[in-house]
């Protein structure tokens, strides 16, 4: 590998697939041209194996991997990493931390898995972007959060702990030091910076996917 792709892995987020079905395709390929590196596990890998793209790394159990053989056979050079565990996310993390890398992007079921506990275990180490149902998840550890948008944009905001208490600018009905328990919602009312934070209490921010805003 040359020490070009190494900066690159560095500076360039992976990309995690755990669940291929949460994103549409189209928003798949403008992930894959910001990410060098392809990992997928599992449980994911027939579905990938279909988009017609290079494979990098597979994240499996020891007991599946002579049937990963021949579907692998094409892809090759691939590489294969076992884990006696049923959480191949979590294994998977556990890769990607090890070889350096500072961001991924994940698609993953938030609900059929210890996928959001896993970003939150790793996010001092890794900033993730969770995709799922075509919606954007970012895990706002520093309780901090804010973007250029358009008019009408709707943002989700889902409090984590108790206690926690929000600021918001540019949107309708801002809130000023209001304390949350369930999740809500945000609609900007201008175009240009709107900002959510909290006394620094970590939260879940929560984007619906457009072709022209997908980053």
């Amino acid at each position: 590998m040359s020490s070009h792709h190494i900066v690159r892995d560095e500076q360039e987020p992976a990309l995690l697939v755990d669940d291929a079905s949460v994103l549409s395709f189209e928003f798949v390929e403008l992930l894959l041209e910001w990410s060098p590196k392809l990992m997928v596990t599992s449980n994911a890998v027939d579905a990938v194996l279909k988009w017609g793209v290079k494979v990098d790394a597979v994240v499996a159990r020891p007991e599946q991997l002579e049937e990963l053989k021949p579907k692998l056979k094409p892809q090759s050079p691939v590489e294969v990493l076992l884990f006696e565990t049923s959480d191949l996310l979590n294994s998977a993390y556990i890769v990607l931390q090890d070889q350096g890398h500072k961001a991924v992007n994940v698609l993953a079921d938030t609900f059929n898995s210890s996928c959001l506990d896993t970003i939150r275990d790793y996010a001092e180490a890794m900033d993730s972007v969770l995709y799922y149902n075509d919606q954007k998840w970012v895990y706002e550890s520093r309780g901090a959060f804010q973007k250029w948008v358009n008019i009408g944009d709707v943002f989700g905001v889902h409090p984590i702990v108790q206690g926690t208490f929000f600021k918001t600018e540019g949107f309708y009905s801002n809130l000023d030091n209001e304390m949350y328990l369930e999740p809500f919602e945000l609609t900007s009312e201008v175009e240009g910076k709107v900002r959510v934070q909290s006394n620094q209490k970590p939260f879940w921010l929560i984007e619906t996917l457009k072709t022209d805003l997908y980053l």
